[in-house]
């Protein structure tokens, strides 16, 4: 089985980031909000996804990486 999103280079979980990803995001709402969740943007696809779905084209994260909790 494939790894979770979590756990791929192309998700991107930080708000921060997620705010430039986004432009106009913080307008709507903040990615700093908890109702995100564990919700991040896969930068391979360009939509967002949970932590915990998975799909083919699964990328490993590079050595250093800090993964988020509980994502799957």
């Amino acid at each position: 089985m494939t790894p979770a999103c979590a756990r791929c280079r192309s998700f991107v979980v930080e708000a921060a980031a997620l705010e430039r990803a986004v432009p106009g995001l913080n307008i709507l709402s903040s990615a700093y909000g908890s109702v995100r969740a564990h919700t991040g943007l896969c930068e391979r696809h360009g939509n967002f996804v949970t932590a915990s779905q998975r799909c083919a084209d699964f990328q490993p994260l590079a050595a250093g990486y800090r993964l988020i909790e509980k994502c799957d």
